[in-house]
């Protein structure tokens, strides 16, 4: 409507100036400059009223354009911190996930090697032990061939002696190693017969664990089967109860009629 009114007055003004400027028409040349300087003037002022009629229009959306603007800006900033937060929670998660993982690791392989390390240690004193055995049996056999090339000349006590010797290192080594032997066999022994209780208890826990499950669902299976027969059976009941009711009804009109 307001801007129908403003295109008839614009009508109405170049009208108007066309009819007053006929009037000098005839006794100007120049027509079209004329006309061209009217419609300078006549459009600065449509053009002054135009500017007039947008001013507050033009002020009001500058004003929402700043506040759209900053609202824009500030979701976008809110965002980025909220991406930045969940991706230092998902990092130092990961972080520290991973260091779980090496310290689980390292928790693991330290038990690990406490609980070998006296058996791997035992093996370094029974080899120790074969070896340095083995070290006194070849020096006393060095022992007594140097004794008898440089005492032989002593006769037959320094013989003795040697012998004597000798014979008893031989029998506390042949001592040593019956009692390391008997002693490791002794170990192994109970370490067997541990093994032998757990791998045992194992296998009685899994297959009663697996009775209890499989008797669990024969169970199930028993009860759903028992369920669906007794409503079966209820169901054939009272069919067959409303049937001999309506034939005893049946009888009774017809045989009354």
């Amino acid at each position: 409507m307001m801007k129908a009114l403003k295109s008839k007055l614009a009508i109405g003004v170049i009208a108007t100036g066309l009819v007053a400027g006929m009037g000098t028409a005839f006794a100007a040349t120049d027509a079209g400059g004329q006309l061209q300087s009217w419609y300078s003037s006549a459009s600065a002022i449509t053009k002054g009223l135009i500017a007039g009629d947008v001013a507050s229009y033009v002020a009001a959306n500058k004003e929402k354009m700043v506040t759209d603007y900053k609202n824009i800006n500030t979701t976008a900033v809110n965002d980025v911190k909220t991406a930045g937060t969940a991706e230092t929670t998902r990092v130092q998660g990961s972080i520290n996930g991973q260091l779980n993982t090496y310290t689980t690791a390292i928790d693991s392989k330290n038990t690990s090697i406490k609980g070998s390390m006296p058996g791997e240690y035992d093996n370094v004193v029974d080899t120790a032990n074969f070896w340095n055995n083995l070290a006194v049996i070849g020096l006393g056999e060095v022992g007594k061939a140097d004794i008898k090339k440089d005492v032989n000349d002593q006769g037959k006590t320094s013989i003795n002696n040697l012998t004597t010797a000798v014979g008893t290192t031989q029998t506390q080594a042949a001592t040593a190693l019956t009692t390391k032997i008997e002693a490791t066999k002794i170990e192994l022994n109970t370490l067997l017969a541990a093994e032998r209780t757990a791998a045992s208890q194992e296998i009685k826990d899994n297959l009663a664990a697996k009775i209890t499950a499989k008797l669990a669902e024969l169970q199930a299976l028993a009860d759903s089967l028992e369920e669906a027969n007794k409503k079966g059976i209820n169901e054939k009941g009272v069919s067959l109860e409303a049937a001999g009711k309506t034939a005893l009804e049946n009888i009774v009109i017809n045989g009354l009629k």
